[in-house]
């Protein structure tokens, strides 16, 4: 611990374990972490505090799981649920303050685990500000300047490289506004001191009297553990920096550091917005290509007739391909102009050779006869096809077609093919071909080159090499090949995946290790003067919502008891669903299928049968558009939610063999539906 700050009378500051621990943990110095088990913890603590300060050794936490609680039975109740004369309480609690404190047990070598308050788990920290002379008197805050605090630091290896330091260091938490970074404290193995920036988390004040009546003040805070996925998140920083040094950057700001020039943001973009929904699009013919394929022995269906069912896959995936087409011509007319300018003139004169590799492979791109045969409807075509994959961005990206595009309330199909909200042409960057086989514009991807790693990403995915899908990998690495290094300030920011990725990618199998740290300063002391910092507590970690040791909070939800439909017509309808138009229509398509439609829409041949939903559109009602209003049972939702999950894990089982440790079921005898 860094020297004791003095205080106004000379005494110099010091935190020491809460003073009501003091006979039980010998010469403790730490602050303490203490465990309640009750949504009342504060009514339990203050309580304690008033009538036996001493039992609050019964709360110190200790390792624990659902399946071995701690005993709860030393866990005394003070809480004072029957008002007793003032002379009695007084009395018993003089009484109480007068026996000493018997000597808590160690703690199980186990880890410490802190839980989450969904698991019904509340943590205080607390420790007493004391003089540091001998008697260590009460230590008063003055207020003002004067604060106190405490710091929630993570345990992390030191620097990579540093020879024989393998032991884990201290990291301080800097939040500044939508970013949140762990700082290394020191650079030495002394971490008693406030980092720069750090976060100073509240502590106030909780009076008790000691044995000899005396008032005394035990600061306490509430451990953040529903916090945990946001200290996990944040990244990692293991340059140390001195709080003085922290204090003379803040008075005197050096130049803000440029950004890093990069093509990581644009890249980012492109594989979201693009290159992944059209790998999507492929594994979806290929899936079809699979179904198609599937011929039982005493199956009559030929090619011929299974034509009508691609034909109106290859329509529905016509839809997608023009709006990822739209989405591929917004990418090259903000990120690559000058390819974007050629497109529209259909010359690349003057582009740069990356460049204009990007133009000739658009401008080079067709799509097979056979997928053209595939687009017909009985022979006779339907719109014409795009000459090549840069006339096809050039035509979604005009103005009409796009508004068009924004505003279509249905698929495009053989009955919405006449829509004006459609484009003129044709132009499937997947689909199925006259002869039943996956085909489209991914196909032109061969003729590129395989990409680099470095060119893609830094830590690229691991995928099925026998993933056709995965081939559009090469078409992101042209583009990528195309774009300069600059700030990238002005681009969409990276999605959370990305910067979680990097963060994991940091730290490694880190299991999450904490310590508490409490702080006394004041803002008007000097370098000479640094902020007084307790000891750490203990190691421990924060569980996470699904920790398969975490206690299980009771949760009882009351189901209807009468179910007949007497009893169901009794409930009210109390929630209001407001629905627009074009989710009615989509809603009254959807009520036409059943369960079996479902199911049979995914089995082979001769179970097999396609759903057939209809044209769509909105609901309408005298001629016009309209939407609903649409008041439910919440008791019937709830019964039927609990149906689909039997059913659910029911099907599911053959996947995970979870079945076994789902639910168990106790007899209530008497309990009836009908009184």
């Amino acid at each position: 611990m860094n020297a004791p700050l003095p205080s106004k009378t000379g005494h110099p500051v010091a935190w020491q374990a809460p003073r009501p621990l003091w006979s039980g943990l010998a010469g403790a110095s730490a602050p303490a972490i203490l465990r309640f088990a009750g949504d009342d913890f504060m009514d339990q603590m203050l309580a304690t505090l008033a009538n036996d300060p001493a039992r609050i050794g019964e709360r110190l936490a200790r390792p624990e799981t659902w399946r071995s609680p701690p005993s709860e039975t030393g866990e005394a109740d003070l809480v004072q649920r029957v008002p007793l004369p003032g002379l009695i309480a007084d009395a018993r609690r003089k009484r109480a303050l007068k026996v000493r404190a018997p000597a808590i047990a160690p703690r199980p070598p186990a880890p410490l685990k802190l839980y989450q308050p969904a698991h019904q788990r509340f943590y205080l920290v607390g420790a007493s500000l004391v003089c540091a002379i001998p008697g260590l008197p009460e230590r008063t805050i003055a207020g003002g300047a004067e604060t106190v605090g405490f710091v929630i630091r993570r345990l992390l290896p030191g620097v990579a490289g540093e020879a024989g330091d393998t032991a884990l260091r201290e990291f301080a938490y800097l939040k500044g506004g939508e970013t949140a970074t762990w700082r290394r404290v020191s650079s030495g193995t002394n971490a008693a001191s406030l980092a720069p920036g750090e976060e100073l988390l509240p502590l106030f004040p909780m009076a008790h009297q000691d044995e000899a009546l005396r008032r005394r003040t035990l600061w306490s805070g509430l451990v953040p553990v529903g916090r945990r996925e946001d200290y996990l998140s944040a990244g990692v920083n293991r340059t140390p920096q001195p709080l003085a040094e922290g204090q003379l950057a803040t008075l005197h700001p050096a130049p803000p550091i440029a950004p890093t020039p990069s093509i990581t943001a644009r890249m980012t973009q492109f594989k979201m917005e693009v290159a992944e929904p059209w790998k999507g699009l492929v594994r979806a013919a290929l899936l079809a290509q699979a179904r198609l394929a599937e011929q039982h022995p005493d199956s009559t269906e030929t090619a011929g007739t299974k034509r009508p069912r691609a034909l109106a896959l290859n329509l529905g995936w016509q839809t997608q391909s023009w709006l990822i087409l739209l989405d591929f011509a917004d990418w090259l007319a903000a990120h690559l102009p000058e390819v974007w300018a050629a497109v529209g003139s259909g010359s690349p004169a003057g582009l740069p050779p990356k460049p204009l590799a990007v133009f000739n492979w658009l401008n080079a791109t067709t799509v097979s006869p056979l997928m053209i045969q595939g687009m017909l409807n009985a022979g006779a075509e339907i719109k014409p096809m795009a000459g090549s994959l840069r006339e096809a961005l050039k035509m979604v990206a005009q103005t009409a077609t796009r508004d068009g595009l924004e505003a279509a309330e249905t698929l495009y199909s053989v009955d919405t093919k006449a829509q004006p909200v459609w484009p003129a042409k044709h132009f499937p960057l997947a689909g199925l071909n006259h002869n039943l086989i996956a085909d489209g514009a991914y196909k032109a991807v061969s003729s590129l080159g395989a990409p680099g790693a470095t060119e893609l990403d830094s830590q690229p995915a691991i995928a099925d090499p026998a993933d056709a899908a995965e081939s559009l990998d090469r078409l992101t690495a042209l583009v990528v090949r195309a774009l300069v290094a600059r700030d990238e300030s002005d681009a969409r920011p990276l999605p959370f995946a990305l910067k979680l990725r990097d963060v994991i990618l940091q730290t490694g199998d880190d299991p999450g290790w904490f310590v508490i740290r409490f702080v006394h300063m004041n803002r008007d002391c000097g370098p000479l003067h640094p902020p007084t910092v307790s000891a750490p507590t203990e190691r421990f970690q924060l569980a996470s919502f699904f920790d398969p040791d975490a206690p299980v909070r009771p949760i009882r939800i009351s189901l209807p008891l009468d179910t007949s439909a007497a009893g169901l017509r009794k409930h009210g309808r109390g929630t209001a669903f407001v629905i627009s138009d074009m989710l009615c229509g989509q809603i009254q398509r959807a009520k036409g299928m059943g369960l079996v439609d479902l199911v049979r829409s995914v089995l082979p041949w001769p179970l097999h049968k396609a759903l057939e939903v209809g044209e769509g559109g909105p609901c309408k009602g005298g001629g016009i558009n309209i939407g609903m209003i649409c008041s439910l049972s919440i008791p019937i939702i709830t019964i039927c939610a609990l149906i689909l999950l039997m059913i659910i894990v029911s099907l599911l089982d053959f996947i995970f063999r979870w079945m076994p440790w789902f639910v168990m079921c106790f007899p209530i005898p008497g309990l009836k539906g009908k009184k």
